[in-house]
């Protein structure tokens, strides 16, 4: 190709001379020539050739502008780019944030980079700071205990990064020219990533100060803890994405909290310790049930003089069914809270089945179920009913 391009732009210097020109001769003397050839009307038909020589050199100039291209080709279509062994010199650390993925099928393979991207933040997150999240709660003996929730606040990073990664793009894609896997870069913009997280921030200290306000104007008790419990919960989801940006802002501060996380978990727990519900159920193994769920929700539990409130529990059970070797048992369960002037506040159930071999299981299977299903929903339950 070399060749051919010289051999091309040879010729049509020939053709533009009338003749091999020497370096060393003067600049007048193509000049000269000209002028000759216009005084004589440029050949037998007369006409001018200075169109047809202009025409000439745009076809020199295109041809040794690609000549030029061609010898400056350091780095062929296939060579493989510094991202797929190593850091990405158009993508620097400083500035961005990346992750790799390779997969047969190009969609794996950037899904595996944006898992990469949210994996290589969420480790950066949890190696910036190992304290867990934790809260306080009276027992029911009114002893003060420190809770931890190491697995809430994991969870909490996962959820925060995952907002964050929403704003990466798949900024590169190779794969090798004789063939393998596509090798795909992700990358997120540092700038762009904290000022969403900014704004993110922003937005969870307004909802804090407005649950703030209404615990402080609330005239119920249930009310009261209902907001500061969502004061609590949004300073939690704060305290995430302030870790977050500081990883993503390079070590910064973040945005410096208004509200202090321990101060508000005090003002809830004190309030907590002004409330007491009374457990009624007809069974007696139920209302046990029922009544460590409430403790375990942060809720004190008290006599009928004592209590502001009293949550009637009841299970309702079908007919037991044997099918295939197992006893069967379906009902379901209902919660209802009620206050003093007998006002029902607020109802919930619970659709519930439990099987065994032997059907003297049954009850205690059954228990097991609504304890372990009143941990996960009870307290979100109570809170709701003071809407």
């Amino acid at each position: 190709m070399m060749r051919l391009l010289e051999s091309s732009v040879h010729s049509e210097r020939f053709r533009l001379t009338g003749g091999f020109v020497s370096s060393r001769r003067k600049p007048y003397a193509i000049a000269g020539y000209d002028e000759d050839l216009q005084r004589r009307g440029g050949g037998s038909g007369g006409q001018d050739i200075r169109p047809r020589r202009h025409w000439r050199l745009l076809v020199l100039l295109m041809l040794l502008g690609l000549l030029a291209a061609c010898a400056s080709t350091d780095q062929g279509p296939g060579s493989q780019p510094d991202w797929v062994s190593g850091k990405s010199s158009q993508f620097p650390g400083s500035q961005y944030l990346t992750g790799r993925g390779q997969a047969a099928q190009r969609d794996v393979a950037a899904d595996r980079a944006r898992a990469d991207l949210a994996k290589n933040i969420e480790v950066q997150v949890v190696a910036e700071s190992r304290d867990t999240v934790s809260a306080q709660r009276r027992t029911q003996s009114g002893e003060v205990v420190e809770e931890t929730f190491s697995e809430a606040a994991g969870r909490d990073i996962v959820t925060s990064t995952r907002q964050v990664i929403r704003g990466a793009r798949i900024a590169d894609t190779w794969q090798n020219p004789q063939g393998g896997d596509i090798h795909v870069l992700a990358t997120l913009n540092r700038a762009e990533a904290a000022r969403r997280l900014r704004d993110e921030i922003s937005l969870l200290d307004d909802q804090t100060r407005v649950a703030i306000e209404r615990a402080r104007q609330a005239d119920d008790l249930l009310q009261k803890i209902a907001s500061a419990q969502r004061a609590v919960d949004k300073q939690r989801q704060r305290s995430e994405l302030q870790r977050v940006l500081r990883v993503v802002g390079r070590g910064g501060q973040g945005v410096s909290p208004k509200w202090k996380l321990a101060d508000l978990q005090s003002e809830l727990l004190d309030l907590h310790s002004r409330l007491k519900i009374r457990v009624q159920a007809d069974d007696g193994s139920l209302a046990s049930v029922v009544a460590g769920g409430l403790t375990a929700a942060g809720f004190m539990t008290g006599s009928e003089e004592e209590a502001l409130y009293t949550l009637q529990a009841r299970f309702s059970a079908g007919p037991v069914e044997r099918r295939e070797g197992w006893y069967w048992l379906r009902g379901n369960l209902v919660l209802t809270l009620v206050d003093r002037g007998d006002n029902v506040r607020g109802a919930a159930s619970w659709p519930l089945k439990v099987s065994a071999q032997e059907k003297a299981l049954l009850q205690a299977r059954l228990m097991q179920l609504i304890d372990r299903t009143l941990e996960d929903e009870l307290r979100t339950v109570i809170l709701g009913f003071a809407q």
